[in-house]
């Protein structure tokens, strides 16, 4: 039984992986035509669902350090995409945002990812396609579980 569940998981590793190599090359065309890290573009999608994050609360998030997260954010000021903000309520503090041009940006980057994926989801039956909402369900269920358990272990 545990072999079973094991190659059952190297398989579902093998398969995801493969399914995300090949999901997304809108996105990554304009990833690779910003000249963005994969870390720089981490942080622009993190302000888009967390827009005003405090630098601590980004470093965390990202699992960075403060100084690295400056350095990162300050290329990213440089380029127009995201702007510091002084806190109304406590001016020690500094929110950023994501810029008109950033949420631009994350913007034009999904929609290229969602007008691919809806041409490749659009190959699949209604049956395969709730059985994918499902498993996904259940993997985001488990990462978060994962994530929660890794959190209040530090």
């Amino acid at each position: 039984m545990a072999a079973e569940r094991d190659s059952l998981r190297q398989r579902a590793f093998y398969l995801f992986g493969r399914a995300m190599a090949r999901s997304d090359p809108g996105r990554l065309e304009a990833w690779v035509e910003l000249g963005l890290t994969m870390t720089q573009l981490r942080v622009l999608f993190v302000l888009r669902a967390e827009n005003g994050a405090s630098a601590g609360a980004l470093a965390e998030r990202l699992r960075v350090t403060p100084s690295t997260l400056t350095r990162i954010v300050d290329r990213l000021v440089r380029q127009g995409l995201v702007r510091r903000e002084t806190d109304d309520d406590d001016r020690r503090l500094v929110r950023h945002c994501l810029s008109d041009k950033g949420a631009s940006t994350v913007e034009e980057m999904e929609r290229r990812g969602r007008a691919r994926m809806d041409e490749v989801l659009d190959r699949l039956s209604a049956s395969q396609l709730e059985r994918l909402v499902a498993a996904l369900q259940d993997l985001a269920a488990a990462l978060e579980a994962q994530e929660g358990e890794e959190m209040s272990r530090a």
